[in-house]
């Protein structure tokens, strides 16, 4: 019989907390949180590719309001900007300013930093395995 401290979901919750504390600990220095860190690593991750509202909404998995909270916030900050798609004017797309893209390079590496220090220990193989079975843990709880 398994104890509440030997359950998968359990040391999943524990991990996603410990992430968390240390994202926000390193985001504060910027002034963001850690949806808008990821709503910037979305963006840049994008490139070029033009970016919307609803393209943040289902990516996200969260509400027009949410992400205009979210967007407005940076924009204040000056991380992104929007402007009407040129082929829908009823539609914007949302950018990463100058600012947005120099912060990006600056909490990628604390990104890549804390994931290396994750994956300590691990082999590639092992690390292959891990990514598989988490991605097949995801899904199986969306089912739910």
């Amino acid at each position: 019989m398994m104890q509440q401290n030997d359950e998968i979901g359990f040391f999943i919750k524990l991990i996603s907390e410990c992430l968390q504390k240390k994202a926000n600990q390193t985001l504060k220095e910027f002034d963001l949180t850690l949806s808008q860190a990821r709503i910037l690593f979305y963006l840049h991750d994008r490139n070029e590719t033009q970016t919307s509202l609803k393209d943040l909404e289902d990516f996200f998995e969260v509400t027009h309001p949410t992400i205009i909270g979210i967007l407005n916030r940076l924009e204040g900050k000056d991380f992104v900007r929007n402007e009407h798609n040129s082929k829908d004017k009823r539609l914007k797309t949302i950018f990463l300013t100058e600012k947005g893209i120099n912060l990006f390079f600056t909490m990628d590496h604390f990104r890549k930093t804390t994931e290396r220090k994750m994956m300590q220990g691990l082999t590639s193989d092992q690390i292959t395995e891990l990514q598989s079975l988490l991605t097949t843990v995801y899904k199986n709880i969306q089912e739910i």
